[in-house]
């Protein structure tokens, strides 16, 4: 059994759909705390204790696997050994394959969490990279409101202006994976985590 932990309900949704793309005999347990993430843009840090109380509900289940789907806890989830964050699979192909990375973030604690690990895996590989920030921000008041379309949108816009700096760009949160949608003329490939991890992360536990 795999065991998501995600920040808000709306993620559910799509990663019970790529998990059952991939195999659609695994059973799956979905668990949400939205109060982590809205502690975290409101104090600029993660509660670790707070983290960790969720995640030892989660083991209570006995999953194979737990998946953190929130980017802002990237960090906290690379703490435990049985943890494992969504976005560590796609963050090491960047860096395997490019070198001018755009980073499009939302809430600033997951560009920080995300510079951090794209910065790390650069290290060990011994590669030099360039991260091009795609500060959207701004944006996040349309996510709270499930404003998702004016959400998406603007996003691809702030996108699209930096097309010509980068060599490939990165969306850091699930939540702007429709940007993607409005991207069709972005001659860069755009990545998102969720699609991506779940199929590498799966393999880690041999259920592929």
């Amino acid at each position: 059994m795999i065991a998501f932990l995600h920040t808000n309900k709306v993620h559910i949704e799509r990663f019970e759909a790529l998990v059952k793309q991939f195999n659609p005999n695994i059973e799956t347990k979905h668990f949400v705390n939205k109060t982590i993430l809205d502690d975290a843009l409101s104090t600029g840090k993660t509660n670790t204790t707070q983290f960790n109380k969720e995640i030892e509900a989660i083991r209570q289940t006995n999953p194979s696997l737990i998946i953190c789907t929130c980017s802002t806890f990237g960090s906290e989830s690379d703490k435990h050994t049985d943890v494992q964050r969504i976005d560590k699979p796609i963050i090491t192909h960047l860096v395997e394959n490019y070198t001018k990375i755009g980073l499009a973030f939302t809430a600033n604690s997951t560009k920080v969490v995300s510079e951090d690990l794209l910065l790390k895996i650069a290290l060990e590989k011994q590669k030099s990279i360039d991260i091009i920030d795609c500060d959207c921000s701004e944006f996040w008041p349309y996510f709270e409101a499930s404003n998702f379309e004016d959400y998406t949108k603007n996003i691809a816009k702030n996108i699209s202006k930096l097309e010509s700096q980068v060599d490939v760009m990165f969306l850091a949160q699930a939540s702007m994976e429709g940007a993607k949608d409005y991207l069709t003329d972005f001659k860069k490939e755009v990545f998102t985590s969720p699609e991506f991890g779940i199929q590498e992360l799966l393999k880690t536990i041999q259920i592929l």
